[in-house]
């Protein structure tokens, strides 16, 4: 392939990547959240990563599942 053509792939998938772009962002609106939440969630996050978990099947037996 030239040179040429494969600089004019490229500027037409940079456009499709941002067509896709502004589509996904009509699609999946974007959330606020306050900065309490996000402290929580990084609370879970770190809990989540050191193994502070309860287990599935103790889970489901408190749930009486």
């Amino acid at each position: 392939m030239s040179e040429v053509l494969l600089k004019e792939m490229y500027k037409e998938l940079v456009e499709i990547r941002r067509k896709s772009e502004v589509i996904e962002e009509i699609i999946v609106p974007k959330e606020e959240i306050t900065k309490e939440e996000m402290i929580e969630i990084e609370k879970l996050k770190e809990e989540s990563l050191k193994g502070e978990n309860i287990s599935w099947k103790d889970l489901k037996k408190e749930l009486n599942l």
